[in-house]
């Protein structure tokens, strides 16, 4: 009988780390910079051994490409050298896969950047940090299911009732 708690706390263990889902999509808010008037998101997804980068800022020059990269480093700080470079922003969105996964971008400091244009390279005009979001919002819960904690709640109830009846007897 002694084994019961125990095979009890070894289930919901392994329940807790099977029902906790790696981040599979990350939403960064792109600030304006240098008064572009540019701002947005850029949503990255994981692709298998690949990110989906999905950039939305409020439009630019109509027709204009706008230079997109992920740089090591912060808004503040940015290593210069592009690590991924990204499509061209044009009319407000640009959409790429790069060859890194998502967890080695939230491993340590990236940030994506866009610029005004090709021949305004230096000027940007728009950054944001790729960073884990918790909670995950847009109706997905984060953590575990409903089911999982009812089932974790009723053990958790069997062990104390168990425990406090040995107690008692």
């Amino acid at each position: 009988m002694k084994r019961i708690p125990f095979s009890l706390g070894v289930l919901l263990a392994i329940l807790l780390v099977a029902a906790a889902p790696a981040q599979e999509t990350v939403t960064i808010r792109l600030r304006e910079q240098s008064g572009s008037g540019q701002s947005g998101t850029a949503v990255l997804k994981a692709v298998g051994d690949q990110t989906e980068v999905t950039v939305n800022i409020k439009p630019g020059p109509a027709g204009v490409d706008q230079p997109a990269h992920i740089h090591e480093g912060t808004c503040a700080n940015l290593n210069p050298k592009p690590a991924f470079p990204l499509s061209p922003v044009r009319d407000g969105r640009s959409v790429t896969t790069v060859n890194v996964k998502l967890t080695d971008l939230l491993a340590k400091p990236f940030a994506i950047n866009v610029h005004k244009s090709a021949q305004e390279i230096s000027v940007y005009v728009a950054c944001g940090e790729i960073v884990a979001t918790l909670p995950r919002t847009g109706g997905e819960s984060a953590g575990v299911p409903v089911w999982a904690g009812l089932l974790l709640l009723g053990a958790l109830l069997m062990g104390a009732g168990y425990a406090l009846r040995r107690r008692l007897a």
